[in-house]
């Protein structure tokens, strides 16, 4: 399979699972502790992420001054530290 393929492929059950999240999120949110989809959600907006970062990438690095990937890198992290966050806080709510 080529990585164009398989991305698209990623990319499609990533939309498959942020769909199936957000039914489940609405119509089972009383029977399913909101963390379990909270889980699922951020795992699948991390593939999603993950995905766009990588066409992101090649799109900076096309541009041919330094500051397209200097910014890059700053939305990357940004993107890490609050994915990060988000999870911190979905975590703390299993323990309650």
């Amino acid at each position: 399979m080529k990585s164009n393929s398989f991305l698209n492929a990623v990319a499609y059950f990533a939309v498959a699972l942020i769909a199936v999240s957000s039914v489940l999120a609405k119509l089972l949110g009383w029977l399913i502790n909101d963390s379990v989809i909270g889980v699922l959600m951020l795992v699948a907006q991390s593939i999603a992420y993950i995905i766009t970062a990588v066409y992101g990438f090649f799109y900076a690095r096309s541009k041919k001054t330094i500051g397209w990937m200097v910014a890059y890198i700053i939305f990357l992290v940004l993107i890490i530290v609050f994915t990060g966050l988000n999870f911190s806080s979905i975590m703390a709510g299993f323990k309650k």
